[in-house]
């Protein structure tokens, strides 16, 4: 994959990836600039390695070219004297350096190549990163608004008091001690005791008959009954 690639996928890909998650996307975008800033960097080292590599290869081929030049004027020196043996083997070398010139050339071609390659991919991952930075920018002010108006629905008061989950907490208090008290009313001695519920219903009445203006005899009856 290119380093253009790579920049294509940050933009259109991690940084809504790091919205929709929940993670912090201020975070996460700065981490995402760090890793574009190591592709950079690499990039970068690339490039140098391939205009070193092109220089080599350029001086290799000119060398060539200049043995071409001097293996074809010892063969016509050679021929000229009249010795076929030496022209033959200046021939022999012409050539041979001819074939490296075309394969230095070739490969020189490849590694310009690159390096155009590189540059354009430095010089738009550069536009890029500074264009980030700026979204960057942007997302953190976005955040820091979207925190202060979740904090604003939900305030939180001082020593991060949280009166929503203090009642929520009261509630469930207030449901154990609800638990509590209904099982000490079963857990009474006279909870389910008929001959206990048949005494109380008969004092009920007696209360409920001097309330609505009972006799007077019924009243000393109920002095009588009364204890000492």
């Amino acid at each position: 994959m290119s380093l253009f690639e790579r920049i294509s996928n940050i933009t259109k890909a991690t940084l809504h990836e790091a919205l929709n998650k929940l993670e912090d996307p201020v975070v996460m975008t700065g981490q995402y600039l760090r890793n574009l800033e190591e592709e950079l960097d690499d990039a970068s080292n690339e490039l140098n390695a391939a205009k070193t590599s092109a220089r080599i290869l350029q001086a290799k081929r000119e060398d060539a070219q200049r043995q071409i030049t001097l293996k074809e004027h010892l063969a016509l020196q050679a021929i000229t004297d009249g010795d076929e043996l030496t022209a033959r083997r200046a021939i022999e070398a012409k050539l041979h350096y001819t074939e490296q010139v075309s394969h230095l050339t070739a490969e020189e071609d490849r590694v310009q190549h690159r390096v155009a390659e590189l540059e354009t991919q430095l010089d738009m991952g550069k536009e890029e990163l500074e264009r980030l930075k700026k979204k960057r920018e942007e997302l953190a002010e976005r955040a820091r608004k979207a925190s202060e108006l979740k904090a604003s629905a939900h305030p939180q008061f001082s020593r991060g008091l949280d009166t929503g989950s203090a009642a929520r907490g009261f509630e469930r208090m207030e449901e154990k001690i609800n638990g509590w008290e209904a099982s000490a009313a079963a857990s009474s001695p006279y909870a389910g005791n008929p001959a206990y519920s048949s005494r109380v219903d008969e004092e009920l009445a007696r209360l409920q008959g001097r309330t609505q203006g009972g006799t007077p005899s019924q009243a000393a009856e109920d002095k009588g009954n009364a204890p000492e």
